[in-house]
C-alpha cells in the first residue's frame, strides 16, 4: 500500500474554495480502482498547516490518480489560487498492526 502525505497552507481567504475543491476530487479520486481511503487533519504544531492522507493499493493506482483529469485540471489551480506552500511524499507501507479493545478486556 502506498500513502501520499501531503502538507499544506491555504492562502487567506481561501479556505472554503479549498474544502470545496477536495470534496470534488474526493468523489473523482473515489472512482479510481485501488484508491483505498482519505483523511485530513490540522495540524497541532504548525498554525494553518493541514495535512492529507490518501491511501492508494499500489503505484498503478497512485498513477492513474495523477494521470486523471479532473486531477489534472486542479492543480494549477491549487498553485496559483489557493496554496501558499505545499509538500507532496509518498511512503510504502512495509508493516501495519491492528488492535481493538474486545468489551471483557
Amino acid at each position: 500500500m502506498l500513502i501520499c502525505i501531503i502538507e499544506f497552507k491555504v492562502l487567506p481567504g481561501m479556505e472554503q474554495r479549498n474544502r470545496e475543491m477536495v470534496a470534488e476530487l474526493l468523489v473523482a479520486a473515489a472512482k479510481i480502482d485501488g484508491f483505498v481511503s482519505k483523511e485530513s487533519f490540522l495540524s497541532r504544531d504548525n498554525e494553518g498547516k493541514l495535512i492529507s492522507l490518501s491511501y492508494w493499493r499500489d503505484a498503478e493506482a497512485l498513477r492513474a490518480w495523477m494521470r486523471d483529469a479532473e486531477h489534472r485540471r486542479s492543480i494549477p489551480i491549487g498553485k496559483n489560487e489557493l496554496f501558499q506552500s505545499y509538500t507532496i511524499q509518498i511512503a510504502e507501507l512495509v508493516r501495519e498492526k491492528v488492535w481493538t479493545r474486545q468489551e471483557n478486556e
